[in-house]
């Protein structure tokens, strides 16, 4: 009975060791079953819509690109004048037909911030006002290197179980030395 004692003393003190180690993930960052999140980020964008066209701009590497669909059919337009502001900045946008799209180069939309679009859009006889807004994230906002991967759910699980198998394992010892005493 004696070496079932220490036995059990051991492999508590080990199971507590290896729990201590275990690294709990924090949100986000699990192996579940859920799909995996896309790598990178998503580039600038807005979009607007009226009863006649809708549209979505993206900004990349210091070009606006926007496509244009007709709202009711989804169909591409392809030869409309397109006049872009925002702000003080105005430009008309050049149609790339290879790529379906409209493009104003700008540096304008650089810095980070919420810029509003007022887009003039002239097909044939049509034409229309659309207003997006173009918000252009900070890429170091929300990185808080300085805080711990672990939650506070993580961190207190690890708490119980070595408050547990501390508690454990001086009973046992405490139940050893008893019986030693009186021997």
């Amino acid at each position: 009975m004696n070496s079932f004692s220490t036995f059990g003393a051991k492999a508590l003190l080990l199971a507590a060791l290896f729990s201590a180690s275990i690294a709990f993930a924090g949100p986000g960052h699990d192996h579940g079953d859920g799909a995996p999140a896309v790598a990178g980020k998503a580039s600038p964008r807005f979009d607007a819509h009226s009863d006649l066209f809708e549209v979505v701009g993206v900004l990349r590497g210091g070009e606006l690109s926007i496509t244009i669909d007709r709202y009711a059919t989804n169909t591409p337009v392809l030869d409309a004048k397109l006049e872009i502001e925002s702000g003080t900045f105005k430009a008309i946008a050049q149609f790339h037909p290879e790529h379906g799209d409209y493009r104003v180069p700008s540096r304008t939309f650089e810095k980070p911030g919420s810029y509003p679009i007022t887009l003039t859009l002239t097909v044939g006889e049509e034409w229309d006002i659309l207003a997006g807004n173009l918000v252009v994230p900070d890429s170091e906002a929300g990185h808080d290197h300085t805080t711990s991967a672990m939650s506070w759910k993580g961190a207190a699980a690890i708490a119980a179980l070595v408050l547990v198998f501390g508690i454990v394992g001086t009973l046992l010892i405490r139940r050893r030395s008893g019986r030693i005493r009186h021997v």
